[in-house]
């Protein structure tokens, strides 16, 4: 009861002010920090620090937009952001012997001084050098360096024009102040999680371990978000060949790397996805599918390319049909349809199932492609039927099966050469793999002796 009947004494009291105040010309910065003083008259306990903190720097943001124009100086931006700020963190401003304004600091510069000094068991721990409102602080970090290592006892170094305020340690180098901010904190733009990282730093918090830990954490994890989001966005040589090394085997050239960094880009939104669909049971197929489609479509129109996912690649099988031959298949769960683009191209969309054919085998004869095995589904992909093809006759090929024609192979795309000397065209196949040769497929490769008995 006693508590209550001060409280409301006080109420009174600071009514009784303002209401003074008013009738004498109302004066908006007297206003404003007596309301902001007001905040911290019960703030002794760390509940009522993040309580009155959060209170606080609302405040303040209002504030700010209201009287920006009052705030003028260093001066003023001292007693009316940065103070209260620290009287939010449960901090004395009115004991010199915790919080010391024109601190002397820097042994070797006369005449210099670092503005607030906190103080911890009798011990200097927190340096605060403050600026005008108007002025960006990024230049002034050397001068708050000159007094961070002037005091061993001073782990946490604060810069702030009273809106951004940037907080420095030593991490690299003991007593030596790092030359960038380990956190930042905005008073106008913020989030949940910079708030409770402005906790830490309140009294009843405030542990100079606590801090290092939270600075490396902070440190190490914008770095490790930088880097994967610049690999999520435009992943580089080695983290493209890396992935390729995990599932395959062959030489990874330059040119296969180039082919393949589209795939990748492409199947890390897809694995982010799915994680996010798994883990938060939200579905994503379409979101995700949407973003594969414009991306091939984006690659076709400019770039004029064909690819496989890495996916697609992994799902080729394999089973003995012919004595020293092996026939490879793509898996029919994982399967691709070709769209003739013109009559002599074709290029790969995914998830329309329209193509049953298939290069199932490339036979070659010394270093030459001499043929085909084409294979085709039937019976609702439950059966295959082969054929063998020789390569100089695959438009004959072509114009035997209309639907083959009209609809394209499902991991080949045909391609021309057109001979001056004698005015003939011939047709042979490739890989839709975009510059990658289907030699440059060992499992499709199938060396023969005999051809005329192959074929």
């Amino acid at each position: 009861m006693l508590y209550y009947f001060f409280v409301i004494i006080i109420g009174i009291f600071t009514q009784k002010l303002l209401t003074t105040d008013i009738k004498n010309g109302f004066n908006p910065m007297r206003n404003f920090y007596s309301e902001v003083c007001d905040l911290y008259y019960f703030n002794t306990k760390g509940e009522s620090v993040q309580m009155n903190l959060k209170e606080t720097i609302e405040l303040l943001n209002n504030k700010i937009s209201e009287n920006s124009e009052l705030i003028k100086n260093e001066e003023s931006t001292k007693q009316f952001l940065v103070l209260p700020l620290l009287k939010g963190l449960g901090y004395d401003t009115y004991s010199p012997q915790e919080v010391t304004p024109e601190f002397t600091a820097d042994f070797h510069k006369k005449n210099e001084k670092v503005d607030y000094a906190i103080s911890i068991n009798g011990q200097p721990r927190i340096f605060i050098e403050a600026k005008s409102i108007n002025m960006k602080i990024n230049k002034s970090a050397p001068q708050l360096s000159r007094y961070f290592s002037t005091f061993p006892s001073v782990k946490l170094g604060i810069l702030t024009n009273g809106i951004e305020y940037h907080f420095f340690t030593d991490l690299n180098n003991s007593n030596i102040m790092d030359s960038k901010p380990f956190f930042i904190f905005n008073i106008i733009n913020h989030n949940e999680e910079d708030f409770e990282n402005l906790i830490k730093f309140s009294k009843n918090l405030y542990d100079q371990e606590t801090v290092k830990i939270l600075a490396e954490s902070l440190i190490y994890f914008q770095s490790f978000k930088s880097v994967i989001k610049e690999i999520f966005e435009s992943p580089n040589d080695d983290f493209i060949k890396f992935v390729i090394k995990e599932r395959f085997k062959f030489k990874v050239t330059q040119q296969f790397i180039n082919t393949s960094r589209p795939l990748i880009v492409k199947s890390i939104q897809e694995a982010i996805s799915e994680v996010i669909s798994e883990k938060f049971n939200i579905d994503t197929s379409q979101s995700s599918q949407e973003i594969a489609v414009t991306s091939i479509e984006d690659v076709t129109k400019e770039e004029k390319k064909v690819y496989f996912t890495q996916d697609e690649i992994d799902s080729l099988g394999k089973f003995e049909e012919f004595e020293g031959v092996t026939i490879v298949l793509p898996n029919p769960d994982s399967y691709i349809k070709l769209l003739k683009l013109t009559s002599e191209e074709y290029s790969v969309e995914k998830g329309n199932p329209l193509s049953d054919f298939f290069i199932s085998s490339v036979v070659t004869q010394g270093s030459t492609i001499v043929g085909y095995l084409v294979g085709q589904y039937v019976n609702q992909k439950e059966d295959i039927k082969l054929y063998t093809v020789k390569s100089n006759e695959i438009a004959k090929f072509l114009d035997e099966n209309p639907i083959l024609k009209e609809t394209g192979f499902i991991n080949a795309r045909l391609g021309s050469r057109f001979n001056k000397n004698n005015n003939e065209t011939t047709y042979f196949l490739k890989s839709c793999l975009n510059n990658l040769s289907f030699r440059d497929i060992p499992n499709l490769i199938s060396k023969i002796e005999d051809t005329e008995k192959f074929f």
